[in-house]
């Protein structure tokens, strides 16, 4: 499942939303500062494609939303999501469409409400499988492409990373990236191998400008 993102002014404002969804085993992603990033990129769709749906704040204007809408241009396989600090009236959910929103959702609903009207308005919205998902996790001033960091790992770095990508942020155990890499079963010395090539990749992907828990040892 890919995860969704909140766009906002304010993070505080965003805490309880944000736990609510956590809740009900979404990954959130709450930004100020991407709003910024939006309207400064060339290419803005790169910033958000690996998302599932975008929620706007009640924080922003509407006028803020046409003009982020404008700025990042056709959307495709993701829902656009209009949050409200209250019950919309129906005049309110009338104008979502005008908008180019896809549903809305309103600060104090109850989380069995917003499971079943997220999993009602999500379901049409397919996964696809996106390499892009690890740039998610790159930190604000970084722009390295996914193809210019694979160019500087080595073969096995390679397998790894490519591998770790395929699983969509789920977990490998040391025995199938063994089996991954060199067609057999662990031993010691491969068990050894594999410890120094996680942390080579660990500490390439930092020095490209990505959070450390891109990739998490368990």
């Amino acid at each position: 499942m890919r995860p969704l993102l909140i766009l906002t002014k304010n993070l505080l404002i965003e805490q309880p939303m944000q736990e609510q969804l956590q809740y009900l085993n979404y990954e959130v992603f709450c930004s100020v500062r991407l709003m910024k990033q939006l309207k400064a990129s060339l290419n803005p769709l790169q910033l958000i494609q690996s998302y599932q749906a975008i929620i706007f704040s009640e924080t922003l204007s509407d006028e803020e939303i046409r003009q982020l809408l404008t700025q990042i241009g056709g959307i495709e396989d993701t829902v656009l999501i209009r949050k409200f600090g209250h019950l919309p009236a129906a005049e309110e959910k009338e104008s979502l469409a005008k908008l180019g929103m896809n549903t809305w959702i309103y600060a104090d609903q109850t989380a069995d409400f917003l499971r079943e009207h997220l999993a009602e308005n999500l379901k049409g919205n397919p996964k696809k499988e996106n390499p892009n998902v690890v740039f998610l996790y790159q930190k604000e001033g970084s722009s390295q492409s996914l193809n210019e960091f694979k160019a500087g790992l080595s073969k096995n770095e390679c397998k790894v990373f490519e591998c770790l990508l395929a699983s969509e942020g789920g977990t490998i155990s040391r025995e199938e990236m063994c089996h991954h890499l060199w067609r057999n079963s662990p031993n010691n010395s491969r068990m050894s191998q594999l410890s120094v090539l996680m942390k080579r990749l660990k500490g390439k992907l930092y020095q490209a400008g990505f959070h450390e828990e891109l990739i998490e040892t368990v």
